[in-house]
């Protein structure tokens, strides 16, 4: 018990995602420790005053003046299962403790079908069971009946030793790994649905994922810096993570003055990784990822995939590739980008009306290639500006604002 709560105060207790229970224990140890530190920098950038601390295998305990507003910043750390806001019941053996429930909890049974529902941790002369079924005759008369199927209403207590919590409401978590628990990683970023999607998904895998944005006329650079800045001010806690800002607009002339248009489209995306490999290679940044979607545009057929990935020599993450268009609308909406994103150019169409190649042979593309002028994509890693998307905001020019 902290200074910042009293006895009968709210306690967040925040639970490790499933992955966490499939490694091994040094691992989990040093995942949840982990955890807690992103968890410790969530709260403080949100100005929250909070005390974190383990207080399970893959639980911790968090002691805040403002318990919901904790609640909703835990719900979007990476590695984070459940949130569940609990309240410290007395704990006087197990007739004393369903009594002390029962208080706490009679109103919300009223006139509904209930379950009880009890996790137990220690050694007690009852079982887990033994306290549901007392607690659930206590309730019984106020509710419309137990129901242990599809309860309208479920009591969930956690009993741990001599300590007993409440759970008052409970909220899911995004899950996977938190974040800097693996490799970096460098996603090409248009700042439209997809590439806002794909970059999260890569973040909920552990993996800090910096931005690389392409300037160009037909892109709307202001508003993809806006789609990074609040993708990495909701999901961000932990290692930091950059937002790069490179400039296309020159190697996209000579595209549309020398390639013609049925493969305007594949060299294009075929550059853009080439440019992203070399900014990676400077960073120090292992892999790429990418939006694409198989068969959403030309560029991303079956076929122009392969023959994209033999053009670069680092690896080329997709975690939307077998996702349909639907599902990656829904995955924005949830994470907070959708309504940013479609104001946002998700691609340049370069094709000038033109038919465009989905099946252009790996000879057509190099001979299509061996057109353009050597050093192209090295010359847009040299243009390269990084930026600090938290202390970003709309309007600052684009420049080194770390």
């Amino acid at each position: 018990m902290t200074g910042q709560q009293r006895a009968g105060d709210p306690l967040l207790r925040v639970t490790g995602s499933p992955d966490l229970f499939l490694k091994s224990r040094p691992t989990r140890d040093r995942f949840v420790r982990r955890l807690s530190s992103n968890l410790e920098m969530a709260l403080g950038r949100s100005g929250i005053e909070a005390a974190v601390s383990r207080i399970g295998a893959q639980e911790l305990g968090v002691a805040s003046a403002d318990p919901d507003l904790s609640a909703d910043c835990a719900r979007r750390v990476f590695g984070v299962g459940r949130v569940s806001l609990c309240r410290p019941l007395p704990f006087d053996g197990m007739e004393g403790l369903a009594l002390a429930a029962a208080a706490a909890a009679g109103h919300r049974v009223a006139g509904r079908r209930f379950a009880v529902r009890v996790r137990r941790r220690g050694s007690h002369q009852w079982s887990s069971t033994d306290l549901e079924r007392l607690l659930g005759s206590m309730l019984l008369d106020d509710s419309a009946g137990v129901d242990l199927v599809d309860p309208e209403e479920t009591i969930r207590l956690l009993v741990t030793g001599d300590e007993a919590m409440l759970v008052v409401r409970s909220w899911e978590g995004p899950g996977g790994l938190p974040l800097g628990s693996q490799s970096q990683a460098l996603a090409l970023f248009s700042g439209g649905i997809d590439s806002a999607v794909a970059a999260w998904m890569m973040m909920r895998a552990g993996c800090p994922t910096h931005l690389l944005h392409f300037e160009m006329d037909c892109s709307v650079t202001d508003q993809a810096l806006l789609v990074g800045h609040e993708l990495v001010r909701r999901w961000g806690a932990g290692p930091e993570v950059l937002l790069h800002v490179a400039d296309f607009q020159a190697p996209r002339a000579v595209l549309t003055g020398t390639i013609p248009p049925r493969h305007r489209q594949v060299l294009l995306k075929r550059l853009m990784l080439q440019a992203a490999e070399a900014v990676a290679r400077r960073l120090g940044v292992p892999m790429l990822v990418t939006g694409d979607s198989l068969g959403q545009v030309s560029s991303q057929t079956a076929a122009h995939l392969v023959e994209l990935d033999r053009s670069v020599e680092i690896p080329v993450i997709r975690p939307l590739v077998a996702l349909r268009k639907e599902e990656i609308v829904r995955r924005a909406r949830r994470i907070g980008t959708f309504e940013l994103s479609i104001r946002t150019k998700e691609m340049c169409d370069l094709s000038e009306g033109s038919r465009v190649a989905t099946r252009a042979s790996s000879g057509e593309i190099t001979r299509a290639a061996g057109l353009l002028p050597p050093g192209l994509a090295d010359e847009v890693a040299q243009s390269l500006h990084s930026i600090d998307p938290i202390k970003w905001a709309p309007g600052m020019p684009i420049g080194r604002e770390r």
